[in-house]
């Protein structure tokens, strides 16, 4: 690619990577996270330091619905986790540190990909920043990237795997170890989330029908092969009875028992709307493109750039589609999704895009007032998240009283609490205390502490003595006798 080329489309990488870490770094180096992002950090820190094992990972006392171990998502992120955990020990950046490699991997691995779908048009290729744009700007996505949720883990195996697929069916299709490989990172994500990670074995089909490059028994053949790789995979450890063992309960005690008996959502439909109003600033962005463009040249370009943006569209889609199916919909499910429907509009979006850059003299005052802008934007944005570290940006009261009380009960005890202040779904107070302590809550056995809201009317059992400690949210008790162990 000419270097002209990458020089004029810096700026609109500073200004595109502004706003990618400008979302996410601000809010992702402060205290605080999302309850299930709490939740996973403090399983994969548990891990790292020994309490439980990759089959059997632990979060609490009393885990979750009564299993003695941790299985709300299959074993392999907490697994990789916890190596980042032994490697750069225990504190609350490692976690972050983590998701920031992922945001990383996300911006690398869509490059990529893009510059495949166009190897004989360097000036589409060099306007890689645009898919990254668009992926960026969906809000859920870059919420999830604010967080340590497991479907970012999910969104680099899936990208890899259809990564692998559309160069293998680029050339010929016949290399079968690519087939193979791509199989292995639908093995990767479905090990990360379970059945969501399957999505990209579709690629094969969607490709056949909206190109005709590949007959249709190849298209049967290759998914034929992407589905068996992890159906061999989990074959093989069905072998074996602690990895069967594992994966019976997280099939039939959280899978099969939470879709039948814990919808999230009020109607089958709801995921799609969801899913629409998400994309609203990816829309809006390409309606003003082409608005500004004239509607003669939308004419002239669709036919040309059909092909690419209904596969990649229909590969998001089928990553996030599928949801319908059940009850149990979160936004941040459809994550996976959104690098293919960033990439599916801004193959659209493209030739306006790039022949509006092409017109740009980079000896003209306008554009070096714009690099001058791009890099202040950078500048600041990096200014603004460093002034950030230290912060909380949510549970401030929680997280404070957290730090208090980890300072005087030892690791790895239990609290007793109130039964209506146990919630086995609410990991603020317990999460944070696990991640930082190892300490859990319990409402079923009296032990050595004591904990309660204040503003919560309970009776205090007896034997225990408040202590002295300025918390905002709670009172902590310690018993006078022996603890009840």
């Amino acid at each position: 690619m000419p270097i002209r080329q990458l020089t004029k489309q810096f700026p609109f990488w500073l200004v595109t990577l502004s706003v990618v870490f400008g979302l996410t770094l601000p809010i992702l180096i402060q205290e605080g996270m999302f309850q299930d992002a709490v939740l996973y950090s403090a399983v994969s820190h548990n891990l790292a330091i020994g309490f439980g094992n990759f089959w059997f990972p632990q979060y609490s006392t009393l885990n979750l619905e009564g299993i003695p171990s941790f299985h709300e998502q299959p074993p392999l992120v907490f697994g990789i986790q916890a190596l980042f955990y032994k490697l750069l020990g225990d504190s609350m950046y490692v976690e972050r540190f983590y998701t920031l490699l992922m945001i990383v991997l996300h911006i690398l691995l869509i490059r990529y990909l893009w510059k495949n779908i166009f190897p004989d048009n360097e000036r589409y290729m060099a306007v890689g920043w645009l898919p990254v744009l668009f992926w960026i700007l969906i809000p859920v996505g870059y919420w999830s990237f604010r967080n340590n949720m497991i479907e970012n883990t999910v969104s680099v195996f899936t990208l890899c795997s259809v990564i692998v697929s559309y160069k293998n069916v680029q050339s010929d299709g016949k290399n079968i170890l690519l087939w193979l490989a791509s199989g292995f990172f639908i093995f990767l994500a479905t090990f990360s989330k379970g059945v969501p990670g399957f999505f990209p074995i579709t690629f094969p089909f969607i490709y056949w029908l909206v190109s005709r490059k590949i007959s249709f028994r190849e298209c049967a053949l290759y998914t034929m092969i992407l589905t068996a790789v992890p159906l061999i995979m989990y074959g093989v450890f069905l072998l074996f009875p602690q990895s069967r063992e594992s994966l019976s309960i997280y099939f039939y005690e959280r899978l099969v028992r939470r879709v039948n008996s814990m919808p999230t959502a009020d109607y089958r439909l709801e995921i799609v709307w969801r899913l629409f109003t998400e994309l609203i600033p990816v829309m809006l962005f390409v309606i003003l493109s082409y608005l500004l463009s004239g509607i003669k040249m939308l004419r002239s370009i669709f036919p040309k750039q059909k092909a690419d943006f209904l596969l990649f569209l229909l590969v998001g889609l089928s990553g996030a589609l599928p949801l319908t199916l059940t009850m149990v919909q979160k936004g941040w499910y459809m994550v996976p999704s959104f690098p293919f429907l960033g990439i599916a509009f801004a193959v659209l979006v493209v030739p306006v895009i790039s022949s509006t850059i092409q017109r740009i003299d980079m000896n003209q005052w306008k554009y070096k007032l714009f690099l001058t802008v791009s890099v202040l934007l950078f500048v600041s944005m990096t200014i603004f998240t460093i002034s950030q570290k230290g912060k909380i940006s949510r549970e401030q009261d929680v997280i404070s009283d957290v730090y208090q009380i980890g300072s005087v009960v030892p690791r790895f005890s239990t609290l007793t609490v109130p039964a209506k202040m146990y919630d086995q779904y609410d990991f603020v107070l317990q999460g944070f205390l696990v991640r930082y302590f190892n300490i859990s809550i319990s409402p079923y056995k009296q032990y050595e502490y004591f904990l309660k809201e204040k503003t919560m009317d309970t009776t205090i059992p007896q034997n225990y003595q408040k202590l002295d400690l300025k918390l905002s949210k709670h009172e902590l008790y310690k018993t006078v006798g022996l603890p009840s162990q």
